[in-house]
């Protein structure tokens, strides 16, 4: 046999074997032996699909026409991942399916594994996912408490760890396990386009677990990222939709922009914090919406060491939020997620949060607070419209037991406790003393023609300002209640010249 036949022979065995591949660019996932039938595993298939794509320096790996079954894929360098309108990369049900494997980066209880993910890759670069088709992570059939992925055992369908030039185009996920996007360490980012449904408690009328067990499903997580543009996006979540979070004392979230995005969620709509132990600065989130959500539209914090700073919020319309609309919080809990780290001392500090309109909003009242020598530091509310619900009106309580219940109008407790090191969020003081805004341990801040507004009967007053350093309040519209002698309570506010003088 003469050198061509040779080559022409083997090239005709490895395309019987499904290895041999064209120069188109791309590779079909049929051609790899897939069946695309929703009942056959397709998952050797377009591993090898990726596998192949990847060795032979990239191209897109087609899925199409089909419902494709599958354990987890291991996404690789210049791969696209292409799931075509009409199609499903649906989840395996067996969470057996799901290996955690060893890992050099830590995971979030600082363990080195991989956990489970549907979608894993790690170290890779100028990776993507697009298409209009759908990924189905199957987490309706995984059983489990509600607890973070490191200790439940349910599988999330994104996580990207120490990628580069990511892309995430277009694609529907929906049904997640556990958290639906877990993007650790990444750069260069973009996602653009997509749509999360992945919300298993739909009714936000109703206690958050009415219907089904909580599954901890954050429709987006970034950790630790930097250079990121999200837009576009609508998110439904069974827990947090947009959080932004750092997991590692000497790491940040950096250089973030979020833009033109719909969410609702059984939790907060756009957060940046809670897990906070390095840094988060530069963000800005604009033209976004927030409705039928259980805790908070828009919050900032830190509680866990990190440094937080050079924050812009701006263009944010609210509806139907049974917690807060705005929740700005200093905590020490100093909770660390790294081996044998020791927690930073935090500080928050340049946020602006402007052009903000809610209606609907629940009657704990919003609050921009410290703690006793950790002031939070030039914080800007300006143009600021709200109309809450009022005092008669009963709390949709979403405390950390995760077992809310409706509960009896409390009377606004007046001795606001410090919880120092509790868990952040808008319903953490209980009912506040202020309607609008409870202000405690800060300095250089500044509410700029805030309207605030109330449907039913109110008894407290717009704003109540405690230990504050330099007060500014400018062209302040608020509906006064007929039962407090002010619409402004002041306590311990220094260096405000523009202010009545304080308690």
């Amino acid at each position: 046999m003469n050198k061509l036949a040779t080559i022409l022979f083997l090239c005709l065995a490895l395309t019987t074997a499904g290895f041999c591949h064209k120069p188109t660019g791309v590779w079909d996932a049929f051609a790899y032996g897939a069946k695309g039938d929703g009942k056959t595993m397709d998952t050797q298939a377009i591993q090898t699909a990726i596998d192949q794509c990847h060795a032979s320096g990239g191209g897109r790996v087609y899925l199409h026409n089909g419902t494709f079954l599958s354990r987890t894929i291991y996404l690789k360098s210049n791969v696209t991942l292409f799931v075509e309108a009409g199609t499903t990369l649906l989840g395996s049900a067996n969470v057996n399916d799901y290996p955690s494997t060893a890992s050099k980066y830590p995971a979030y209880g600082g363990e080195l594994v991989t956990e489970k993910m549907f979608i894993y890759a790690e170290d890779a670069r100028n990776i993507s996912i697009a298409g209009r088709g759908t990924i189905d992570g199957r987490g309706d059939d995984f059983n489990g408490p509600y607890l973070s992925p490191s200790f439940s055992g349910r599988p999330r369908i994104l996580h990207f760890r120490n990628c580069e030039n990511v892309q995430v185009r277009d694609i529907t996920l929906r049904n997640s396990g556990s958290w639906v996007q877990f993007y650790q360490s990444c750069r260069n980012m973009v996602i653009d386009g997509i749509t999360v449904d992945s919300r298993e408690n739909k009714d936000i009328e109703k206690s958050r677990h009415a219907d089904a067990k909580g599954r901890n499903t954050d429709g987006m997580d970034l950790v630790d990222c930097q250079i990121v543009r999200v837009s576009n996006c609508f998110i439904n979540s069974g827990d947090d939709a947009i959080c932004l979070k750092s997991l590692s004392p000497g790491e940040s979230c950096r250089d973030i922009t979020i833009t033109n995005c719909i969410v609702s969620s059984n939790a907060s709509g756009i957060k940046i914090g809670t897990e906070t132990s390095g840094a988060v600065e530069d963000i800005t989130v604009q033209n976004c919406t927030v409705f039928d959500t259980r805790v908070d539209a828009i919050s900032v914090m830190t509680v866990d060491g990190a440094r937080i700073e050079r924050i812009n919020i701006s263009n944010i319309s609210v509806r139907n939020v049974k917690g807060t609309a705005i929740f700005v919080r200093l905590g020490a809990r100093n909770r660390t997620y790294r081996k044998n780290t020791k927690a930073n001392t935090g500080f928050l500090k340049d946020v602006l949060i402007e052009n903000v309109q809610g209606t609907r909003i629940g009657g704990y009242g919003c609050s921009i607070t410290g703690i006793p020598g950790f002031p939070v530091e030039n914080i800007t509310l300006k143009q600021i419209r709200l109309r809450f619900d009022g005092s008669n009106k009963p709390l949709l309580s979403d405390d950390d037991t995760r077992k809310p219940v409706p509960i009896a109008p409390p009377p606004a407790n007046p001795l606001v406790p410090e919880k120092i090191d509790a868990y952040p969020r808008g319903e953490m003081f209980g009912r506040l003393p202020a309607y609008g805004f409870y202000i405690r341990h800060g300095k250089n801040i500044v509410l700029d023609n805030l309207s605030l507004d109330y449907a039913d009967e109110e008894n407290r007053p717009a704003i109540v300002a405690d230990d504050v350093d330099a007060l500014e309040i400018n062209q302040l519209k608020a509906k006064p209640s007929p039962n407090v002698p002010a619409l402004v309570q002041l306590k311990n506010v220094r260096n405000s010249p523009n202010m009545p003088k304080s308690n």
